[in-house]
């Protein structure tokens, strides 16, 4: 893992004087044009975005700006520390890494295909045991590691997108990370003439940001995408204020059939379990600055039949439900820029006795660029917490609940480079035999070229 970590690491390093281009629209919400760095980057973006980066990595090799094709990606490092409590491990810091590639096309600009669109990415992840088990979390505290085959280089999405009459239809098919419409609290609903632009509505580190805790192991996603279609509408009538999105994917890997199967690394396929899903939401600004916010509600159902480990038992499918909102408080110096304060919540249950958490609900705020003197700077805090299904396959080795707290600090340092110190405090743990309070710290780095 070293050499290969490093190696890249220098290369990406070198790409970062180069000018950004505008990022792909997020699922319920179109990005407008940016031509400098963002403030509020999220900490795992392969995991948010469905076509992260900037586009200089394609300029970089020749591609001209107006170009159908674009070129471009992610990388993100980070190194943990184990302050106190957890779980001793053998070795004492922790690592990981993501690098996403992506060479997406534009059928409109180059067939006249309108609304058409088809990417394909790549995805190498690493990680040691002591960044992905030393906290004794069982939601997670490295959202970009993986505790499950944590080192892959895998085919990571092939998808083909198609917008019809006028945007207000979204059709995806393809082998899809579904966890970037669905269940997504991260990326904000961009309303028209909303003056802020923000990619991110926190920066957290921690895994239930990106999976809630209740759909992991069955919402495909970082790192395992699945093979499926997803439908997404926003009505012109209501001026994109509500949204529906619909989706069907392969569910195996969420299935207790194959409860090894990581769909990233397997062959696609729809002739097993699946797992479908649905959420509808809207959106609104608030006072005279026009504060955004939204919220939705999401039902799914996963295909079974499903184990319940160690339990002799079994469920003929799961089903559960969730909610996610977030709403800006205030804002410092508007209209002049994106300074303010944003808050989020998200919530979740499933009936299941084969899911791994039964419940769990989190939330946080972020202050963005809170001194003037540092415009692309933003800082947060958040908390998870979440009971564990006393019949789920993490009932041996687990408490009844987990509570997770981070607060982070992510600091811009040149072009789309930002560094993120965090740290992360379990006064519950999840694992069991863990010591609390479980204290770890955690550096992180993102690039996006």
């Amino acid at each position: 893992m070293a050499r290969g970590f490093w190696i890249r690491s220098i290369i990406l390093s070198l790409l970062f004087t180069l000018p950004a281009q505008a990022e792909e629209p997020a699922p319920a919400a179109v990005k407008p044009e940016q031509a400098e760095p963002l403030i509020g980057i999220p900490s795992s973006p392969a995991a948010v975005d469905p076509t992260p980066g900037t586009g200089a990595l394609g300029r970089w090799l020749g591609l001209p700006a107006d170009s159908p094709w674009e070129l471009s990606g992610v990388w993100v490092g980070n190194g943990s520390d184990q302050l106190g409590g957890g779980v001793a491990h053998p070795e004492p810091i922790g690592g990981a890494q993501q690098f996403l590639l992506n060479l997406s096309l534009d059928l409109d600009r180059s067939l006249g295909w309108e609304g058409g669109k088809l990417w394909v990415q790549g995805l190498q992840m690493n990680a040691n045991q002591t960044a992905t088990a030393a906290s004794g979390s069982l939601q997670g505290t490295t959202a970009i590691a993986s505790s499950v085959a944590p080192n892959r280089t895998e085919l990571y999405s092939y998808v083909f997108s198609q917008t019809l009459f006028d945007n207000q239809i979204r059709v995806l098919m393809g082998k899809i990370a579904a966890s970037n419409d669905f269940a997504n609290v991260v990326v904000p609903v961009l309303r028209p003439g909303s003056p802020y632009t923000v990619p991110s509505i926190s920066s957290l580190t921690y895994t239930p940001l990106y999976a809630m805790p209740t759909l992991q192991g069955r919402l495909p996603g970082y790192p395992n995408p699945a093979l499926g279609a997803s439908l997404l509408i926003q009505p012109k009538a209501l001026s994109r204020d509500v949204f529906l999105k619909l989706g069907i994917f392969d569910g195996r890997g969420g299935s207790g059939v194959e409860p090894s199967l990581q769909t990233g690394l397997a062959m696609p396929s729809l002739s097993g379990p699946l797992f479908s899903i649905g959420e509808l939401g809207g959106s609104w600004t608030a006072g005279s600055s026009r504060k955004p916010g939204s919220a939705s509600v999401g039902l799914w159902r996963q295909g079974g039949p499903l184990n319940c480990t160690p339990s002799p038992c079994t469920d003929s499918f799961a089903s559960g439900g969730y909610l996610i909102a977030h709403q800006r408080l205030i804002s410092f110096r508007f209209p002049n820029d994106n300074s303010g304060i944003t808050t989020f919540l998200q919530a979740g249950w499933s009936p299941a006795r084969s899911n791994l958490f039964s419940t769990s609900i989190g939330g946080g705020f972020t202050m963005y660029a809170p001194m003037r003197s540092r415009p692309l700077d933003s800082y947060g805090i958040g908390f998870s917490w979440a009971r564990v299904n006393e019949q789920g396959p993490y009932a041996d080795i687990s408490n009844p609940t987990e509570l997770m707290i981070q607060i982070y600090g992510q600091i811009h340092l040149i072009s789309n480079l930002y560094l993120t110190p965090a740290i992360t405090v379990l006064p519950i743990s999840g694992r069991l035999g863990a010591q609390t309070p479980s204290t770890s710290a955690q550096l992180q780095l993102v690039a996006l070229f």
